[in-house]
């Protein structure tokens, strides 16, 4: 994967930024599907389940659909010997078009995408929530209505579990996060400590002088 080094050492990648812009077009593409039929939300889940039940469970099958080697002609006939019984006119037209363009390789990042579209066009907006412990019904309902009150929109709330917060919660909505937890609060007071222990070194140095 192509990456470039910052000043600052770290590395960041140039690819996957490029990789998900490729993405979003067909996703966006794919997204003109749903917006045809009655049942957006069925068109939507059953892209998805091509991931969760079709290449999670036979990596092989991914790794074929993905390699330059096997031509758009075998990659179709795949297609439809693999999913021509179940999968709907629709997505099989559209995983055909993806092979056509050399695109299956992102499959999963298409999908990805398609998944926030939907997510974003049926005013809804993904939420991840990081908390200590398990939240019980009542407090998990009380941090949705907030978190709705917000942001003007429905949250999809993904709860993650992280012990190490030690209490509180941080909450990423997109790019912005709020960063409640105890683990936060501690290490900033120990950071003021220390930030006010060096000022009075610095303002008052003779009451540090030895004699």
């Amino acid at each position: 994967m192509a990456s470039s080094t910052s000043e600052n050492g770290s590395q960041e990648t140039v690819m996957d930024v490029t990789v998900d812009q490729v993405a979003r077009v067909y996703a966006k593409a794919f997204m003109g599907l749903p917006a045809k039929t009655s049942d957006p939300e069925a068109l939507v889940e059953e892209l998805k389940s091509l991931v969760t039940e079709v290449l999670d469970k036979f990596p092989q099958l991914e790794r074929t659909l993905a390699s330059s080697l096997v031509s758009d002609d075998q990659k179709e006939r795949i297609l439809d010997r693999v999913f021509g019984k179940f999968a709907s006119t629709q997505v099989l037209n559209f995983l055909k078009v993806l092979s056509r363009h050399g695109r299956l390789d992102l499959l999963r990042d298409i999908v990805r995408n398609v998944q926030k579209l939907h997510i974003e066009r049926s005013g809804r907006t993904q939420v991840e929530v990081r908390v200590a412990t398990q939240l019980d019904d009542t407090l998990r309902e009380e941090i949705v209505n907030r978190i709705r009150r917000a942001i003007d929109r429905e949250p999809l709330l993904n709860i993650k579990i992280d012990p190490s917060l030690i209490a509180g919660i941080v909450v990423r909505v997109g790019d912005t996060v709020f960063d409640g937890s105890l683990k936060t609060r501690l290490e900033q007071a120990r950071r003021d400590m220390i930030s006010r222990a060096i000022e009075q070194i610095e303002t008052q140095p003779a009451r540090f002088a030895t004699t």
